[in-house]
């Protein structure tokens, strides 16, 4: 037994055991120190896509310039906040308030070199640049892209641009080696190929680059109104505004009412002033006959030369008297009768 201990005590550690003993406590805090970097670094990276994901869903409400501040200051450092610096300066740029428009994407391409958008923002302000007559500015900004991102899909489209701005300064050398660049540059793109020959084309036929008036437009005189033809009986209406006021006027009729607008009765036989009896004072009074057997005559025969007003005459009928009036013969008196 005792040999066993001797033995035991005689075989020396080796070094990982010895490491283990000496250092087990700093490997224990080491692990803990470890294990909370990740559950920080894990909480941290939900609290930013959080956030990532709250103004996304911001910046799909923006609509206005003061939208785009809100997004901007809220979310600062987020792909929402560059995006809405983008549609600020667009928004700026349509409301006319150009300059302010240019400075929002120069801040863009500053702060935001990395963003999947930058090169086509570059594009964009020389684009403005040159619309607003800077065209030194804007064609360092295209030479810019064609050099440092002449991968990009903006690339091209950024030579084209520069030799456009070379042509209208004047400088048609220069413009054509810029055309021919484009094709030597893209030969996979058939339409920037076609694009490097018309302008080439153009260049050679020494096509102005400056737009010209039109000539005027020629006159044209404005046609009369067609006269409206009068109505007989409907009051004349002046459209023209009068002396005084503002408004059609309307004048009192020139002719008198045709006979045409009265009923067929009306016409044929015009109407007798109402009473009948004022009109036949002078005639004699009829003589009773002395025997009630004899019957008198009815006054019948004097009804046809009265006849009552037509219920249907129109107000003008009322109001117009007749162009010629035919007077009212009184009824004869009846025959008396035979004396016995």
């Amino acid at each position: 037994m005792s040999d066993s201990n001797t033995l035991s005590q005689e075989v020396p550690s080796t070094g990982a055991e010895k490491f283990l003993e000496d250092n087990f406590r700093k490997l224990v805090w080491l692990f803990i120190i470890v294990v909370a970097a990740l559950i920080a670094y894990g909480f941290i990276r939900h609290q930013s896509t959080l956030k990532a994901n709250e103004a996304a869903e911001a910046f799909t409400a923006v609509k206005t310039v003061e939208d785009c501040d809100l997004v901007i200051s809220r979310y600062a450092g987020t792909n929402a906040a560059a995006n809405a610096l983008l549609t600020k300066a667009e928004l700026l740029w349509d409301q006319n308030k150009k300059s302010s428009a240019v400075d929002v994407l120069k801040e863009f391409t500053t702060k935001h070199a990395s963003h999947p958008l930058a090169v086509q923002a570059l594009l964009g302000l020389g684009s403005k640049l040159d619309a607003m007559g800077d065209r030194k500015e804007a064609q360092a900004i295209f030479e810019r892209i064609t050099s440092e991102f002449a991968a990009s899909e903006a690339a091209p489209l950024a030579q084209v641009r520069l030799g456009d701005l070379l042509w209208a300064d004047g400088k048609a050398d220069d413009a054509k080696k810029a055309y021919e660049d484009l094709a030597v540059k893209f030969p996979d793109l058939p339409e920037f190929q076609t694009i490097s020959q018309d302008r080439l084309g153009w260049i050679a036929a020494a096509l102005p680059t400056k737009e010209v008036d039109p000539p005027p437009a020629p006159k044209v005189e404005p046609k009369p109104a067609a006269a409206i033809p009068a109505i007989p009986g409907m009051p004349n209406i002046n459209l023209k505004s009068a002396n005084s006021g503002i408004g059609a006027t309307i004048a009192p009729p020139t002719t008198p009412a045709a006979p045409a607008m009265l009923p067929p009765s009306a016409v044929t036989t015009p109407a007798a002033p109402a009473p009948q009896p004022a009109v036949t004072p002078t005639a004699p009074a009829p003589t009773p006959a002395p025997q009630p057997t004899t019957p008198s005559p009815a006054p019948a025969p004097a009804a046809p030369t009265a006849p009552a007003p037509a219920p249907a005459a129109p107000p003008a009928a009322a109001t117009t008297p007749p162009a010629t009036p035919i007077p009212v013969t009184p009824a004869p008196p009846p025959p008396a009768a035979p004396k016995p």
